[in-house]
This record gives structure tokens, C-alpha cells and sequence, in this order.
């Protein structure tokens, strides 16, 4: 087994020449694909109340609607690494255009069955639908040149944030007219199409079937994929346990609750404008190493704040952090990933999603032991630690080292 170095902040000669930018419609149909997370995974939360009032007689009813909500990105991490290998083989055009489809075929479902179990496995299958759309959008950027795959990143994150302001008023104005009304949102999957339909085609990869097995552990190293599933828990700490930890200390308007995490989206349209302007700056290494300390930084100040205005401090440095780190995994993962551009993506987004799912058990250990402020402030000093390690690699010149491969 020979371990190949790699160097995360120098582009691949042969892609850095060969691939060639993309028109400005495509980059825009790229761009949009951001929406299908925003509004499956994030958006529809204001509607699970409407939904779990309208089913109130059903036993349960408060447990599976917000199961509803959650388990959308529970299907989507599963799904990721088996969409990545789908479009590797497959081309990420065609499975971005099928799950597009399926995508409003399957979200609108749920709002034309009257059983919360069926809503709920619509939502199982909407996850993946989600896996495909988005990480079909990651791997036809992954394809650009490195500049441009660098700069569409970033806007892909600042664009889901500025869809995520629309998204939720949108969501809660039809809720209000019903429990139904909001799954009829899913219709711009087939909005969507005839825009997907300009993007380039890619050539298949030719790989023999016994490398292709292992491509995936053999690209992508074990410590980035740590990396991703810690942050991908911490970047979610502020969105959950802000408002708990404000009640906590006697700050218990919704409204006051609330203005610390509009902060983190204003914040984040920011930061996520700037991520390319940073990584060309800085590159890739030291880009993680300085979105880990924000982002630690923001945490470790939440579980100290004595008021709203500190919280909405604490909670733009989280968001700066999880904005720079997202679109920089993507923009690494591309880089270092060679032809199985869909594979390493997917596994990548399993990883940093995956733990989300995962996060509240491992918050609600932290909490039965040490109290919420100790979320906040176990998450820095991890976060600090990361951002160290990054900091010590960088300097002495390092590279990731992956998973051996046969030689």
C-alpha cells in the first residue's frame, strides 16, 4: 500500500489546463441548485407545528412531524455517497435533472396523503432526491477550472443564504393558509429543469471496477472527513441551543430569542461573499484554520454571554465560521479527489451532514452532565484545537496523506 501525499493548495496541473470555464447560464444553473437544501432540510421547520396541530388526534403526532423535519437530512447524508457513485458513472448533468423530477414529484406528494407516516416517508425519499440535487450541483462545479470552482463555491453558500431569507417567510405565509400549501413549494424542482438542461455534459470515468471500489477511502483522508463531521456538528450548535441558553438566563421572548440567529444569516451571506477572495489570499489550509477558530471563537463566547446583544456577537462568528468552512470542504475535496468527483463529494456531505444527525445525542450528554454553556464552550475548545493543528501543518508545509491505495 503506498501513501500519496497531497497538496491541498496547488490546483491539479491537468484539470487546472484542461478544464475550461463554463457560460454564465450554467453557472447560474449550478448556483441554483442550492435551493433544494435550503428549502428541504432548513426551510419547511415552520411548517411541522401546522402539520402536528392539523394531526393532533394521531397518537404521536408532536414526535413524527418533527421527525418529518429531521429526517430529510438523516436520508440525505445515506444517500450522498450512493448519488456520488451514480454520477460518476452516470454523468452529473443526468442525475441532477432525475433528481430535480423526483424532487417535486416526491415533496409534493406530501401534501396530498392524509396519514403522517406516509408524509414521513415521502420526506425519507425526499432526502435523497436532495443528495442528488446537490451533490450533482458540487461535483459539475468540482469540474471547473480552479479558480472558477473556488469562486462558484462561495457563491453557492451565499446564495443558499439569500434563498434561505425567502424561503421561510415563503414557508410560513402558506402554512398559514394550511398544512398542505407549503409542499406545493417542491414545484421548482420542475421549474428548474429546462435550466439544468444547458449545463455541459461530462465524460463518464473509465476506471477498472476493482479501483473504483476503493477510490473513495484512497482520495479523500480519514482526518478531513473527521474534520468535516466535527464541523458539520459545530456549526449547528448556535441554530439550536441559542435560544435554550438564553431561556437559561432569563431571556425568554421568542422575538429577542430569534435576533441572534438573523444575525447568523446576515452575517453569513458576508462571509460566504468573501470565502474566495480569502482562499486566494490564504489557500485552502489556511483557510480551514482560520474558519475553525472564528467559528470556535463564536461558541466560546455564546456560553458566556449575560445578553442579547453579546449572543448576536457570538453567533456571527459561528456563522462566519461554518460559511468559510463549507464552500472551502467542497472547493478541498474537488481538488484532491481526482476523477471521482461525485463519490468524494458525496462522502464528504455524508460526513459533515451525517453528524448532524448525530448531534443532538452527543449535546444532550454534554448537557445532562455540565448544563448548556458547556455545549457552547466543549465545541470551542475541540474547534481551537483543529484550528491549531491546521495552523502547525500549514506552516511546516504538510500534506493531507489519504487512505493507501494499491501501488
Amino acid at each position: 500500500m503506498a501513501a500519496l501525499g497531497i497538496d491541498m493548495d496547488g490546483a491539479p496541473p491537468s484539470e487546472a489546463e484542461t478544464a475550461a470555464p463554463i457560460t454564465w447560464i450554467a453557472s447560474v444553473a449550478l448556483l441554483s441548485t442550492a435551493i433544494f437544501p435550503v428549502l428541504a432540510l432548513y426551510g419547511f421547520g415552520v411548517a411541522l407545528p401546522v402539520i402536528a396541530k392539523a394531526f393532533a388526534a394521531e397518537p404521536g403526532a408532536v414526535l413524527v412531524s418533527q421527525l418529518i423535519g429531521a429526517i430529510v437530512g438523516l436520508a440525505f447524508a445515506l444517500g450522498s455517497p450512493i448519488v456520488g457513485r451514480m454520477i460518476d458513472r452516470l454523468g452529473y448533468r443526468r442525475v441532477l435533472m432525475l433528481s430535480s423530477v423526483a424532487f417535486a414529484v416526491i415533496g409534493g406528494a406530501g401534501g396530498l396523503v392524509d396519514n403522517l407516516y406516509l408524509i414521513l416517508a415521502t420526506r425519507v425519499l425526499l432526502g435523497f432526491t436532495v443528495a442528488g440535487t446537490l451533490v450533482s450541483g458540487l461535483t459539475g462545479i468540482g469540474l471547473l477550472n480552479h479558480a472558477q470552482r473556488v469562486r462558484l463555491y462561495g457563491m453557492q453558500t451565499f446564495v443558499g443564504g439569500a434563498l434561505a431569507m425567502a424561503v421561510y417567510p415563503a414557508v410560513g405565509a402558506l402554512a398559514s393558509l394550511g398544512w398542505r400549501w407549503p409542499f406545493a413549494l417542491h414545484i421548482v424542482g420542475l421549474v428548474l429543469v429546462p435550466l439544468f438542461a444547458v449545463l455541459p455534459k461530462h465524460p463518464k470515468r473509465t476506471v477498472d471496477h476493482k479501483e473504483d471500489t476503493i477510490l473513495p477511502a484512497s482520495r479523500l483522508p480519514v482526518s478531513l472527513l473527521l474534520v468535516a463531521a466535527f464541523m458539520g456538528m459545530a456549526g449547528i450548535v448556535g441554530p439550536i441551543f441559542s435560544p435554550f441558553f438564553l431561556g437559561s438566563i432569563g431571556i425568554t421572548n421568542p422575538a429577542e430569542q430569534s435576533l441572534p440567529l438573523t444575525t447568523m444569516g446576515a452575517t453569513a451571506l458576508v462571509a460566504s461573499a468573501l470565502f474566495s477572495t480569502i482562499n486566494r489570499w490564504v489557500g485552502i489550509r489556511w483557510t480551514f484554520a482560520l474558519a475553525i477558530a472564528i467559528g470556535a471563537a463564536g461558541n466560546m463566547l455564546a456560553g458566556s454571554v449575560d445578553s442579547v446583544a453579546m449572543m448576536c456577537v457570538a453567533m456571527a462568528g459561528s456563522a462566519i465560521g461554518a460559511s468559510l468552512f463549507s464552500p472551502n470542504l467542497s472547493a478541498a475535496v474537488a481538488q484532491i479527489s481526482g476523477k471521482a468527483k461525485g463519490r468524494a463529494l458525496g462522502v464528504a456531505s455524508a460526513a459533515m451532514y451525517g453528524a448532524q444527525a448525530v448531534f443532538p445525542f452527543v449535546a444532550q450528554l454534554i448537557m445532562h452532565f455540565a448544563g448548556p454553556a458547556a455545549v457552547f464552550r466543549l465545541f470551542a475548545a475541540a474547534g481551537f484545537a483543529l484550528a491549531i493543528g491546521f495552523v502547525i501543518t500549514a506552516r511546516r508545509g504538510a500534506t493531507l496523506t489519504p487512505v493507501g491505495r494499491p501501488g
